[in-house]
């Protein structure tokens, strides 16, 4: 699991390396890098503020999810 703080510094380092690119393939494929860090790092907090219980593990063994 990694730090949400981590990953959203590293998308703004992708956006910043993007306004700087000249290419727009380059770019965009920055941009796109940066969504997905932000996304994984929403995911972190979701997964941080809603943890699983045991009983809810046990339920997707016993009942298939």
């Amino acid at each position: 699991m990694r730090d949400p703080s981590d990953l959203v510094h590293r998308a703004n380092q992708l956006r910043q390396q993007a306004d700087l690119e000249t290419d727009q393939g380059i770019r965009d494929r920055l941009i796109r890098m940066a969504d997905t860090y932000v996304r994984l790092a929403e995911s972190e907090n979701w997964t941080k503020a809603h943890p699983a219980s045991a009983a809810s593990l046990a339920d997707v063994f016993v009942k298939g999810g």
